[in-house]
């Protein structure tokens, strides 16, 4: 609301009155300029936007020039004849009253003090609200006059100027409202609140003169049903409320934001869709999360999957959940910073107790096998649990969780707390957290903020990782082959065009993860149900995996990323600790994958079309076959990737002449 008080001596301009013009809805566009979102800030009225004197349209302007001051265009502010008549009741000492033009009633909603005292104005008021009205007629042209009046008088109830009333009472444009619509909101200026017996004589008074209706039943009928109806004000648009309400918690109040309408329906459409498909497996809703890397900018804020949701108020974005396997690119992200390991460092993926405080912590994997001895690249991409915790053990607890909160994670517990379960994902995140976090990595190791609006870009960054840390987790997510002992060659993953992805699923499938990120984006999908119950055999391939694979081939159908670009430095890598460190190489051939004896399951979290068993050997001869259950496979001068069946089997490596070079069993449940 207007409130500035000013001197009887200095009229403001017309344009300070619209400068200080406040809508009660604040309208926030996308980064297209596109209207997204109302808010409502000022709730003791309705305004919209300020509408101009071109926008009003011409029979609203006469009518309310006939209805209030039929002189308006030809008086400097005061209605002389009307002024006299006024005087000369005040003379006679009977209540002063009418007199006043378009004009004077301006000013006394400029200035407060111009304003009747209950229901009432004295004649020294009188006058100094003829003073003002002249000087305002002789700052501002009748145009500027007229439109300020109509945007700023209340028309009913918290109605305030003629684009509310005309949303309010007709769900309308002004551009837009017809003749009876005109009469009554003419007839409404001058008792607002009048009941509607009396606006509806007074619209049919205004009817007769100014339309000619002969009749007052069509008019009054109008007004009746339109005052008796329901005035629900429906704030619109409203496409992004979660995102704007998080906005404005941060502090940022820019109408541009940095959303972009188009892909944000696109998304929405995606996961409503793919929800709904797992609605049987116990999965009720989603959330979607896009920045862009350089810049800092969320494109695309989905909260939940809307009207179907169960919350659809609920910001699913912020919720905090358990974390998964998305967080073992950090444990082995610090264990490259430390120098105690790096990608072709073998580790043990082998039974392992730890003595806890509780007592020992003995992890498993997805699948509760064992595959031997394994590369970290191997067990990064392929998402194995006991080495990642191998890894954490040799880590300062307290220094890793000083890293989690330095790449965003906020409110973590003390190092116990956690213990070496935390490389499991035992911490409670939320996906804005977890997208942002690897963000770091996309932009080689340099943390920032994410910004709202699309006017300014991001220029303060952290560095949190090395060029060669954030590469080499880079080259790892993004290595299919390795990937593909879990995931196969090819699946969601797997896209046209270079990206990094992890999965993560939760304890007892109550949480479903899907991050990754190209060179442009990252983009972050969480799927489950907002009640915390386990899902059905969902997991990252069928749950947010798909998701995410839509998204970012919405966002590069018409990008093609760089290649991704390794920075290393020229350092002498250090040797990993020595319960790390890689076995001394044999010269006798051998089996590494599967170890013998090794039994293995077939993995609800990856489809079983795409389930491999890597066979592999300490060396390789052209020379050599692979041979299982006694059937040729392929020539072993490479490993190979085993489409998995269920049984027993015996792997031999044999060569020309039939001679067993080495061999081992397995099982397959």
């Amino acid at each position: 609301m207007f409130t500035a008080t000013f001197a009887l001596t200095a009229s403001p301009s017309y344009e300070e009155v619209k400068k200080n013009y406040r809508p009660s809805d604040l309208i926030f566009l996308d980064r297209e300029g596109i209207p997204i979102q109302s808010k409502r800030i000022h709730f003791e009225y309705r305004a919209e936007d300020w509408v101009e004197y071109e926008n009003i349209p011409t029979n609203l302007i006469e009518m309310v020039v006939w209805s209030e001051d039929k002189k308006f265009f030809e008086h400097s502010g005061v209605d002389t004849l009307s002024f006299l008549s006024s005087l000369w009741n005040a003379v006679k000492g009977e209540k002063i009253r009418g007199a006043s033009t378009i004009t004077m009633q301006l000013v006394a909603i400029l200035n407060p003090e111009l304003a009747p005292k209950q229901f009432k104005r004295n004649f020294a008021q009188k006058l100094k609200q003829i003073q003002a009205a002249t000087e305002l007629e002789n700052q501002w042209n009748k145009e500027q006059i007229i439109s300020a009046y109509l945007n700023l008088i209340y028309f009913r109830g918290e109605l305030k100027g003629i684009g509310a009333a005309s949303k309010g009472l007709f769900k309308k444009k002004v551009e837009n409202l017809s003749d009876f619509e005109v009469v009554l909101l003419a007839s409404l200026i001058r008792a607002p609140e009048a009941n509607v017996e009396r606006v509806a004589e007074r619209s049919c008074l205004l009817a007769k003169e100014k339309l000619k209706e002969e009749s007052c039943e069509p008019i009054k009928q109008f007004v009746k049903e339109t005052l008796f109806a329901n005035l629900q004000y429906k704030s619109s648009p409203n496409q992004a409320k979660l995102f704007i309400d998080r906005m404005l918690s941060q502090g940022d109040i820019s109408r541009q934001t940095s959303l972009s309408l188009s892909i944000q329906k696109q998304v929405l459409s995606i996961l409503k869709s793919h929800v709904l498909e797992l609605k049987e497996q116990m999965v009720n809703d989603g959330a979607v999360l896009v920045m862009h890397n350089q810049t800092s900018q969320i494109v695309v804020y989905v909260a939940n999957i809307g009207e179907v949701s169960s919350v659809p108020f609920v910001d699913l974005i912020q919720a905090k959940r358990q974390a998964g396997s998305t967080l073992k690119p950090f444990v082995y992200a610090q264990g490259f910073e430390e120098k105690k390991i790096q990608p072709d460092t073998i580790l043990l993926d082998s039974p392992i107790d730890i003595p806890v405080f509780q007592g020992t912590y003995r992890p498993l994997n997805y699948d509760k096998s064992f595959k031997g001895k394994v590369s970290v690249r191997q067990s990064l991409a392929s998402s194995l649990n006991i080495p990642a915790v191998r890894v954490l053990s040799y880590l300062d607890m307290g220094r890793f969780i000083e890293t989690l909160s330095n790449v965003g994670f906020r409110n973590l517990a003390y190092p116990e707390y956690y213990g070496p379960s935390l490389a499991l994902g035992s911490a409670d995140i939320s996906l804005w957290e977890l997208t942002n976090a690897y963000r770091v990595f996309a932009n080689k190791g340099m943390f920032s903020n994410p910004i709202y609006n699309a006017v300014e870009n991001q220029t303060e960054y952290k560095r949190v990782f090395s060029k060669e840390t954030s590469g080499q987790i880079t080259d790892i997510l993004s290595d299919r082959e390795a990937r593909s002992t879990s995931f196969g060659l090819e699946n969601f993953l797997s896209t046209r065009y270079p990206s990094a992805v992890k999965t993560g699923t939760s304890q007892d499938m109550r949480d479903n993860w899907c991050v990754g990120y190209t060179s442009e984006y990252t983009v972050g999908v969480w799927v489950g149900n907002t009640e915390g119950k386990p899902m059905r055999n969902v997991t990252g391939i069928s749950g947010a995996g798909p998701v995410w694979r839509e998204v970012m081939d919405i966002l590069h159908a018409n990008i093609s990323p760089n290649e991704w670009k390794r920075e290393v430095d020229n350092a002498p890598k250090e040797d990993p600790p020595p319960k790390l460190a890689a076995p001394s190489l044999v010269l006798v051939p051998k089996i590494e994958s599967p170890t013998r004896g090794a039994i293995y399951a077939f993995d609800p979290d990856i489809p079983k079309s795409q389930q491999r068993i890597l066979f592999r050997m300490n060396r390789y001869s052209s020379d050599w076959f692979w041979v299982l259950n006694g059937k040729k496979l392929e020539v072993a001068k490479d490993s190979f990737l085993w489409a998995v069946e269920r049984g027993d089997f015996i792997l031999e490596v044999l060569d020309q002449n039939g001679r067993i070079i080495d061999k081992v069993t397995f099982e397959v449940r």
